[in-house]
């Protein structure tokens, strides 16, 4: 599992993926470990993280965070989920993201270039 660190804020990094087509809220999987689209149901097994990338809080462990960009293999939907880590982990969504295959898309970093 390759976990890039990136010098850029959550906040860009959520831009970048933004561009990307990476435009849903898959945070929603915590309420019940199912994600609503449409009215309809979607398997957690059909979803792939296809990239990982982990903020570290220079100044405030509270900043500490890991961005997964994901996608629904079944329907093509693409979005992001973000989980704390260290002090600030979220058991109940480590406990998700622990259940969704891991498959790079490719192996470029994808905060390098934001020109997109």
């Amino acid at each position: 599992m390759m976990i890039r660190n990136t010098e850029k804020t959550l906040s860009e990094v959520i831009r970048i993926l933004k561009d990307r087509g990476y435009t849903e809220d898959f945070n929603l999987l915590e309420v019940k470990e199912s994600y609503i689209k449409n009215g309809e149901p979607v398997n957690i097994e059909d979803l792939v993280i296809d990239k990982i990338y982990r903020f570290s809080g220079s100044n405030d462990v509270g900043d500490e965070a890991i961005l997964y960009a994901m996608r629904n293999v079944k329907d093509g939907a693409k979005g992001v989920f973000v989980n704390g880590y260290g002090l600030y982990v979220d058991e109940e969504a480590t406990a998700i993201i622990s259940k969704i295959t891991y498959h790079e898309i490719d192996n470029e970093d994808w905060t390098v270039n934001d020109n997109l």
